[in-house]
């Protein structure tokens, strides 16, 4: 493929990768239903609503006629923080111009890309050959629509399992990852639902106050958050939860 076609440095309503979400929907589809069902670690009451997902032609998912917008489709814990409905207009402007959701199935999608319903991680261990899971087919493509993205840095706002799809050692632009962390009985934890929680709000409040300078992210203190640390591309921020 060409440079082009691979790379999209700006995601609109299209599918960003068409050629390889297509690849990714045939190897799913081409799974046994005894395979596919402990790749997405379901049980049989729930097997045949994800099996629904996956049951349809391959333009249903790389041009979906009818599908979520991609600002409103997610609904883990980070996005309910997030609360993309209730941005206001410059948030949710700021959100189409320059927020991008990585996902096991498209890549990435952006605010107004639309999308087919789906279930898959990142982390799941499905094959896409001649790559022998995810992180192998997706991690050199997004870390080319990195270093094609028109803009002065880069915040990592994911989770490590979607954080880890990036080579951020070639990443040739200034990048910030960002962690948050639980201060309790003068120890320092990570707790995963409260770190989801944040990095939700963390990006809203960069979306609702235009932040434009890497410096400036620095100052967030919503949820009783302070900045801890901020070295090697790594900014910490930390909670008393005592």
């Amino acid at each position: 493929m060409s440079r082009n076609r691979e790379v999209a440095s700006k995601v609109t309503g299209l599918c960003a990768f068409p050629e390889i979400t297509a690849k990714v929907v045939t190897s799913i589809q081409g799974l046994k239903p005894e395979a596919a069902k402990k790749l997405f670690k379901v049980s049989d009451a729930l097997w045949t609503e994800v099996a629904a997902m996956w049951g349809n032609d391959l333009k249903s998912y790389t041009n979906p006629k009818a599908g979520l917008r991609g600002l409103m489709a997610y609904t883990g814990e980070a996005f309910k923080f997030l609360n993309t409905a209730e941005l206001s207009p410059e948030g949710n402007l700021n959100a189409q111009q320059s927020l991008y959701i990585l996902s096991a199935l498209y890549g990435v999608v952006s605010a107004n890309m639309h999308i087919a319903p789906y279930r898959l991680e990142m982390q799941s261990r499905l094959e896409v050959t001649p790559h022998r899971n995810l992180y192998s087919l997706w991690r050199p493509v997004l870390t080319q629509w990195v270093n094609a993205l028109d803009a002065p840095f880069v915040i990592d706002a994911c989770s490590g399992e979607y954080s880890k799809a990036i080579d951020w050692k070639n990443i040739e632009r200034p990048y910030v990852h960002v962690d948050f962390k639980q201060l309790k009985n003068d120890q320092i934890k990570s707790v995963s639902a409260f770190s989801k929680q944040a990095r939700g709000a963390f990006v809203r409040w960069c979306l609702e106050n235009n932040i434009k300078e890497m410096s400036s992210l620095t100052s967030f203190q919503e949820m009783g958050y302070r900045m801890h640390t901020f070295d090697d591309n790594k900014l910490v921020f930390l909670r008393d939860s005592q």
